[in-house]
């Protein structure tokens, strides 16, 4: 791995982190956060295989309990919590956003809208569903707090879409080295 490569994980793994100090609560118990979708970015910026990798040491971060969450949390317990599940889909959203980008024939806002609504907001949001069921009276409750935060990622992935598109048009030889 070159020196380049680590030194855009790092200044992207300290963006993920700092993504997280805006995160509005809300009655559901699972904050609405910036997190989720930087996640996402990072397959799009750092490549599929790069992207997993940054995301995979942010959850290292999390479990060794440095406070890397909203509000300070951490720990390897935060994984079995309400939101616990996200984190499945906090990884494999770079992983599957970067295969996607590979595999896009265009590279126009709106391939990376779908790109992002489907790997960013549905992926991450469905994963959620397993520990909200886990921690929940029922299947039916669950179900309707996960798609509570549908709507709020979508619009998330607007900005997103834009910034990676944008990269891509602007910085196509940085991010082609970076993914090397």
């Amino acid at each position: 791995m070159k020196t380049k490569q680590l030194t855009t994980m790092a200044m992207y793994l300290a963006i993920i982190i700092l993504s997280g100090l805006l995160a509005i609560p809300t009655p559901l118990g699972v904050p609405i956060v910036l997190q989720n979708m930087v996640c996402a970015l990072a397959g799009a910026v750092l490549g599929k295989k790069n992207g997993t990798l940054t995301v995979f040491i942010f959850l290292l971060c999390i479990a060794i309990g440095l406070p890397v969450l909203p509000g300070g949390r951490s720990g390897a317990a935060v994984f079995f919590g309400l939101t616990g599940s996200y984190f499945i889909g906090y990884l494999l959203s770079p992983f599957f956003v970067g295969l996607a980008l590979e595999k896009a024939k265009s590279r126009g806002y709106f391939t990376f809208l779908a790109i992002f609504v489907v790997f960013g907001a549905l992926l991450i949001n469905f994963s959620g569903l397993i520990s909200l069921y886990a921690n929940s009276e029922n299947f039916a409750a669950a179900f309707k707090t996960m798609i509570a935060f549908i709507p709020v990622d979508l619009v998330k992935a607007v900005p997103v879409a834009w910034v990676a598109e944008r990269l891509y048009t602007t910085q196509p030889g940085f991010l082609k080295e970076i993914r090397a």
